[in-house]
């Protein structure tokens, strides 16, 4: 018996061990945060034992958060697109039922305290103009024969009810003269006069309003039928009770929510924000507009910007003061959500729009101020660091005094307490946004949708600023996929001491559709005087490689007439650059033209030449378009093969890679890969790859690419690998040229592999250098983030012996270890997009992961080489070289010694 006792001790501690490996380094250098979206559908739920708020949103998310301080207890996800879009909500005491889908629509029931689901079922309807439940019962309106039809569902079972209701439809407009709230519905006839009809009882009268209007629209979760009929900008609430019409006066504009407080009392709450620092909260009882002192209040927030406030859903009650209270769900324009404690308190707050990241930079900080003091001491007139730097002796001399005095101050501050010293607790703080050794610690620098931009700590993921863009401009949109995206350059850097940091965003006008220029500093937001209205539309945006005399990287703007415009244009260059290329694509008719720009040192007038044209053929659509990053930089010029020869690649700095997709009558769909160069136009190399379609991904790097496809014949993913040599010679020894004599065609390796899944996206790693393996990071709909090394997608994989060093053996399924799942148990869902950027140190990638969860994490394709281990022993190390230096000194003395005995012989 004692014997398997012991057995059985061993065998737990055995479990204990393997459950925490690894575990000191989980969340070390990654962090996750995670979002639900913009809310759509919400309810409270004040019971003593839960406390929680459970929402619907725009990303097709279920989730239910803590009231009190606004963290996700669970989250549910949805099918992607319109099979998931959620079309109603409805709590009750043990589930959440919700209806999601267009054509076929599925009811589900959710556990309310962990989420699980307890029941789904479908109905295939069409013709479906509105959704509610009363009674306990699913009400489905839809339109048959002239008539509007309403079935009802029993909405556990799906069981069909036996009530079906039939009204008229000739007072039905359509859903812009239509509303619905609490199973009434009101609509504008063709004198547009207001009717107001239930749809829960065959037999009810239907109520017809003498008022005008021209639009109308519900409120959100009142407990009557209650809507806002707006006429020349005048708003009017209209209500029923008790089959009677009543019409109430708005005073001013605002989001309005009724709430039942007494069996025969409403509440009538508002909320506006007349300024971005302003919130204005009014309550009133509806039926006879006596306002309620203790819901009333004005109050200015200035720690943050509130746009357009809208109330999403309301809980009332008395406190032992006999005063009313309320706490209320506010949405706003920006997809801000936020729990208000009424009057005007903000008990928590959630930044919603972090879920539609459309572009994304990380940018350097600053030095700090001795590092900058020691550059503006030792720099020159010639520094790029600085350009008002003197060197004269006497200068410098009061540089170094004046910069010893400062190191002075600041030891005196700190022993004496006024200044503390920067912990590890307080790397990544506000306080603390300085450059470090590394360059581990930048700002993550992101354009949501919403039309806001934040500034993030990459280290510790804290919003260190936003920018609301209201009014500024409307972005552009995305012709492929049709959603928006919105160019961002860093035209100046941290690295200029002189001048701050600039970022210019591209809007465009609401009514000109004209270009419109936004530039903020990216280190704290500000944006003095940052708007600039263009007189012309902005096609295409191309930075030059030298700065201007305000160390500005100028960009040279192409208008809609393909004539080139400089900006910024008051500064003049700081040397003439080379000629510049620039091509434009127009992804519907399939047009690509090449232009070459001959760019003044001031600002003069100067034209385009176009050089090249392409047209694809119709309906060929341009789907993507894949070059080099900037910052890449190449390492080795060759490839090492067995027998020590050297295989050259093919190293094209002005060649864009085009996936173009076309329909066709016999294999559905065929993409089409293009390796263009955009100085000459001459298309290299040219790939079809048949019953391909999406989702789409494409990646360029160095001398190889990347194409991910859906194959519709195989049913599976599959990625396509290119590599691009030259030859055993290289044919452009000094410097690659794209217009020096014919180009000789590259050796293209290429090859397939199968991922046993689904890419959300797909990006490399970078370094500075460009020494450390190369690595393709892949987010899966499964939520892994998997690091895939390029030596399983490298196209010259033997398909038998290996015949070159550390070839691995061709296999056409790509392999999914656990250990290569960087992201390890936190899964990232619905990723729209990987940023990658580089640190100082060679061995590290620094990577950035959006979508409707926000990741980030370093990576080290080829180890931290550059970087002692943290478990290194300081102490044998410092034993080994004292030993070895007073070896070396006593072995000195006592050769001294013998050379002098034997000289003496």
């Amino acid at each position: 018996m004692t014997f398997k006792l012991v057995i059985i001790v061993l065998l737990f501690s055995f479990i204990f061990v393997t459950n925490g490996l690894y575990e000191d380094q989980a969340g070390k250098f990654d962090w996750k945060q995670n979002y639900i979206g913009e809310v759509k559908f919400s309810s409270i739920d004040v019971d003593v034992k839960t406390k929680r708020l459970y929402v619907a949103t725009k990303k097709n998310v279920v989730a239910s958060l803590a009231i009190d301080t606004g963290d996700i207890i669970w989250r549910q996800i949805l099918e992607k697109g319109s099979d998931g879009s959620i079309e109603l909500i409805h709590p009750t005491k043990s589930k959440i039922i919700t209806l999601s889908g267009i054509n076929i629509v599925k009811i589900r029931g959710w556990d309310v305290n962990d989420g699980y689901l307890h029941f789904e079922w479908s109905l295939e309807t069409t013709n479906v103009l509105y959704w509610f439940v009363f009674n306990g019962l699913l009400h489905n309106v839809y339109s048959s024969n002239g008539l509007i039809v309403v079935d009802t569902y029993y909405i556990e079972t799906g069981v069909k009810g036996k009530a079906t209701y039939t009204f008229p439809a000739h007072w039905f407009n359509g859903f812009d003269r239509c509303a619905l709230s609490s199973g009434s519905l009101a609509c504008f006839d063709t004198a547009n006069k207001l009717n107001i009809g239930s749809l829960t009882n065959a037999n009810t009268q239907l109520l017809k309003v003498d008022t005008n209007g021209d639009q109308i629209k519900a409120i959100p979760g009142s407990p009557i039928p209650a809507f806002i009929v707006t006429n020349k900008n005048v708003e009017k609430l209209v209500y029923t009770k008790e089959n009677k019409v009543h019409i109430r006066s708005l005073k001013s504009r605002a989001s309005l929510f009724i709430y039942t407080y007494m069996a025969d009392r409403h509440i009538l709450l508002q909320i506006s924000s007349p300024t971005q620092e302003t919130i204005i909260t009014e309550g009133s009882i509806l039926e006879d507009a006596t306002v309620i002192e203790s819901l009333s209040s004005k109050e200015t927030k200035k720690t943050m910007k509130i746009s357009n406030p809208s109330i999403s859903s309301v809980f009332c009650g008395r406190s032992k003061a006999n005063t009313v209270n309320c706490v209320a769900l506010v949405t706003t324009l920006d997809q801000s959500l936020m729990l208000l404690k009424m009057p005007g308190t903000i008990k928590w707050h959630r930044e919603e729009s972090l879920t539609s990241i459309i572009n994304v930079e990380l940018i350097d900080l600053p030095v700090s101020d001795i590092e900058a003091a020691i550059e503006k001491e030792f720099g020159n007139k010639d520094s790029f660091l600085d350009h008002n730097v003197t060197t004269g002796a006497f200068s410098m001399f009061v540089h170094r005094v004046f910069s010893q005095f400062q190191q002075l101050r600041t030891l005196i501050a700190t022993v004496l307490g006024i200044i503390e010293t920067p912990s590890s607790e307080t790397i990544g703080t506000k306080s603390n946004l300085v450059r470090d050794q590394f360059g581990l610690h930048k700002i993550i620098v992101a354009v949501t949708s919403a039309g806001k931009i934040f500034g993030i700590d990459n280290l510790s993921g804290e919003i260190l600023w936003s920018v609301l863009l209201c009014g500024i401009g409307q972005f552009y949109e995305n012709k492929v996929d049709g959603l928006q995206l919105v160019p961002m350059y860093l035209i100046r850097n941290s690295k200029h001491l002189s001048f701050s940091p600039m970022s210019t965003l591209f809007l465009k006008n609401e009514d000109s559709e004209n270009t419109v220029l936004f530039t903020f500093n990216p280190i704290n937001g500000e944006s003095k005087n940052g708007v600039q209205q263009l007189p012309y539309k902005v096609v295409q945006a191309v930075p030059l490689p030298v700065l201007n005399t305000d160390s500005v990287r100028s960009l040279v703007l192409f208008d809609s007439t393909y004539t080139p415009h400089l900006y910024p244009s008051n500064v003049p260059l700081s040397s003439k650059p080379p000629p510049i290329y620039i091509y434009i694509a127009n992804s519907t008719n399939g047009l690509i033209q090449g232009f070459t720009v001959d760019v003044p040192i001031s600002g003069e007038k100067f034209s385009a030449k176009e050089v090249w044209k392409t047209q694809f053929n119709k309906p060929t659509h341009i789907i993507a378009i894949g070059s080099r990053d900037a910052m890449e930089h190449i390492h080795s010029q060759g490839r090492v093969l067995s027998d020590r020869s050297v295989l050259y690649k093919y190293i094209n700095p002005n060649m864009v890679a085009i996936l173009t997709l076309a329909p066709d009558t016999m294999h559905k769909s065929v993409l089409t890969l293009h390796l263009l160069d955009a100085v000459s136009g001459i298309i290299i190399y040219s790939v079809v790859h048949k019953r391909a379609s999406h989702p789409i991904h494409l990646v360029h790097s160095e001398n190889w690419l990347l194409c991910s496809y859906y194959n519709d014949k195989t049913r599976r993913t599959e990625i396509a690998s290119y590599e691009l040599y030259n030859g055993n010679q290289q044919s452009n020894s000094t410097e690659f040229s794209s217009v020096g004599g014919s180009l000789i065609p590259p050796i293209v390796e290429k090859q397939a592999y199968i991922l046993p899944g689904f890419l959300q996206a797909m990006k490399p790693t970078i370094t500075e250098k460009g020494i450390t393996s190369k690595h393709i990071l892949m987010a899966t709909t499964t939520g892994h983030l998997l690091e895939m090394p390029w030596s399983f997608l490298d196209p010259r994989r033997p398909l038998g012996e290996p015949k070159e060093e550390g070839a691995i053996p061709y296999i056409p399924e790509l392999p999914m270890s656990s250990e290569s799942m960087i992201n390890y148990n936190k899964s990232l869902m619905r990723v729209d997009g990987i940023y990658t950027t580089p640190s100082s140190l060679e061995s590290t990638c620094l990577v950035f992961v959006y979508g409707l969860d926000l990741f980030y994490t370093r990576v080290a394709p080829s180890k931290t080489f550059d970087v002692l281990k943290e478990d290194f022993d300081y102490l044998v190390i410092i034993i080994v070289t004292t030993v070895l230096l007073i070896s070396a000194y006593v072995t000195k003395n006592l050769a001294s010694q013998k050379a002098l005995k034997q000289a003496w012989k």
